[in-house]
């Protein structure tokens, strides 16, 4: 449950019937007090969220009344204020959206920002208490290659109507308007043409600057050149491709029709094609699954949905929202050798790789509690990509380690036809599959990447080129700290030694080190040892890498990294990374 939903029905109630001083005893199961919180009304919480952009846009948040126990995140990724955004932006909208909810302590703001002088759409709620800011949840849409609205932010216009006060008779309860907008991710979900929520006939909706109802002429693509209108494009079944809407409706002003919502859509993407109620076939634009994640306002008038504007980006999929409770719970399992060998660890490891083409999950030998995870984000088995993958590399790269109790399958997947890399990281419960954690990199991510063709072929050592595990153990380290302390190369490279990044081959091993492009990583962190083969000479570990972009170039991003060193007697003959782009210092799933 959201953490900033702390008004029940039976407090809003009272909303309007109280005056005096909050007592101590609260009213009921989650509430801080018995007397709603007045003391930041509807003025007083738009100068607030607008002071909230103004201090993002001075990159300076120490005017901020912000709570002791305020809780910031950024594409939902828990960061201290000051960090990610704060460290990047130029300059905000003087004219965003801004919307408040006086009976619940929630504001919002819509618009856009500037970000290292490239502009970003930007959204934001956050919510008051006791005059102090808690919460601050913000939703950062850059463009990238990744298929996405990305509109004109200089000419874009915001919805007056937002602002505009309604009739006594064309207003509804907040328990209806809330019921209304639902209805809208009802209608969404599944989007099958049957429609559910009650749309005006001349509905508009404006996604990430950009007009998805009714488009300028000239202007970027949408889904409004197949139909035009709210109604008409859920009728005809265009985002059929939302498997799942989850989400939370923390914002209702009652007087100007408003209610805000937050959440996911996942786009799970298991059939690549599909019919709209015309007969039109249609392709999914990404053939692998991803999510995302939004902050979405409505306007509703005389019981109907009138105007919508959303700002949204990608995350990966089944992304968590840390305001509505504890994340996944990844298992860690101790090494146990004598129950599961390295031959037992590859065979796991296999079966998980081969399981994934049909989605065949429930024929493999599961430990009693297991822990799934892609892209650092935990789901089901039997979802994301078991539900795409259509071939594996018939060749894989397979390094087991009992002493770790992991082995690592690297290779190459097809989603729906589409290759990309993959490294699965399973581990033995027993001699069960315990856990699995997929990385995956895609093309849509961009360079460095290389289309795959088969995992890289590593032949067992002769004796005297083999490198004990304590040296190779004690030699790669060096390349991670060196990689996060932007130092100088560590002398543990052959003559030549060439590193690859998805595939691509970036150069010798030794030039990055100590120039600009290595200058960007702020940290290497939580590093874990996965694999050790001492015959073919290999260790694969698996770190994280911050980039936040404080440098004036880019945005800020986290890869996470599954990196394989080849040791030919006794020095580092190749490096092998996988990356996977993730929100600005995301945490591994095992610590969150």
């Amino acid at each position: 449950m959201m953490r900033a939903l702390k008004t029940t029905i039976s407090a809003i109630a009272l909303a309007g019937a109280v005056s005096f001083a909050a007592p101590a005893l609260a009213q009921a199961p989650g509430e801080a007090s018995a007397v709603p919180d007045t003391s930041c009304q509807y003025d007083c919480l738009i100068a607030m969220v607008r002071q909230h952009m103004q201090a993002l846009g001075a990159r300076d948040a120490s005017g901020l009344p912000l709570a002791g126990d305020v809780m910031f995140t950024e594409n939902n990724v828990i960061l201290p204020v000051g960090h990610g955004l704060w460290r990047t932006a130029d300059d905000v909208d003087a004219d965003g959206l801004a919307v408040a909810d006086e009976t619940t302590g929630h504001a919002a703001w819509f618009g856009s920002v500037r970000e290292n002088g490239t502009p970003v759409f930007y959204a934001v709620r956050i919510h008051v208490e006791g005059g102090l800011i808690d919460e601050i949840e913000s939703v950062v849409h850059r463009r990238t290659s990744l298929p996405a609205p990305f509109g004109d932010w200089e000419n874009m216009e915001h919805f007056s109507e937002f602002y505009e006060i309604l009739p006594e008779e064309e207003r509804r309860p907040r328990e209806r308007m809330l019921a209304i907008a639902d209805a809208y991710f009802d209608t969404v979900e599944l989007n099958d043409g049957q429609v559910f929520a009650p749309f005006a006939e001349d509905c508009s909706r404006l996604e990430n600057g950009i007009s998805t109802t009714a488009p300028r002429p000239g202007a970027q693509a949408s889904a409004a050149n197949i139909a035009s209108g709210c109604r008409a494009q859920f009728e005809l079944g265009l985002y059929r491709i939302n498997k799942r809407i989850r989400r939370e409706l923390p914002l209702v002003d009652v007087q100007r029709g408003v209610v805000v919502g937050s959440g996911f859509f996942d786009h799970a993407n298991e059939f690549d094609r599909y019919l709209l109620t015309n007969g039109r076939e249609m392709m999914t634009a990404l053939k692998w699954p991803n999510s995302i994640s939004l902050i979405e306002a409505f306007r509703i008038r005389d019981a109907e949905i009138q105007r919508i504007e959303a700002t949204f980006t990608y995350v990966p999929y089944f992304m968590h929202n840390p305001f509505w409770g504890d994340d996944a719970d990844f298992p860690e399992y101790a090494p146990q050798p004598d129950l599961c060998d390295d031959a037992c660890l590859a065979a796991n490891a296999r079966l998980v790789a081969s399981g994934m083409v049909g989605n065949n999950w429930q024929g493999l030998n599961w430990g009693e509690r297991v822990g799934y995870a892609e892209n650092s984000v935990g789901i089901r088995v039997g979802e994301g990509i078991w539900a795409t993958v259509t071939a594996i590399d018939a060749d894989p790269l397979v390094i087991a380690d009992a002493q770790t109790g992991k082995a690592v399958w690297i290779g190459r997947i097809e989603e729906h036809g589409q290759p990309g890399w993959a490294a699965f990281t399973v581990a033995a419960d027993g001699d069960a599959i315990g856990s699995v954690d997929a990385l995956i990199r895609r093309s849509q991510y961009g360079p460095p990447y290389a289309e795959p063709v088969s995992a890289s072929d590593y032949g067992v050592l002769p004796a005297s080129r083999r490198t004990s595990r304590a040296d190779m153990l004690a030699a790669a380290p060096q390349f991670m700290h060196a990689l996060g302390s932007n130092g100088a190369a560590p002398d543990i490279f052959g003559a030549e030694c060439h590193w690859s990044v998805n595939g691509q081959d970036v150069g010798e091993c030794a030039a990055p080190f100590g120039s600009p492009v290595l200058a960007r990583i702020e940290e290497v962190r939580d590093r874990q040892l996965l694999a050790v083969d001492e015959e073919r000479g290999l260790a694969v570990y698996r770190f994280f890498e911050d980039l936040p972009a404080a440098g004036g170039e880019g945005y800020p991003l986290t890869y996470q990294v599954v990196e394989l060193y080849h040791f030919d007697a006794g020095r580092v003959i190749r490096v092998e990374a996988f990356t996977s782009e993730l929100p600005y210092a995301m945490q591994p799933l095992s610590q969150r």
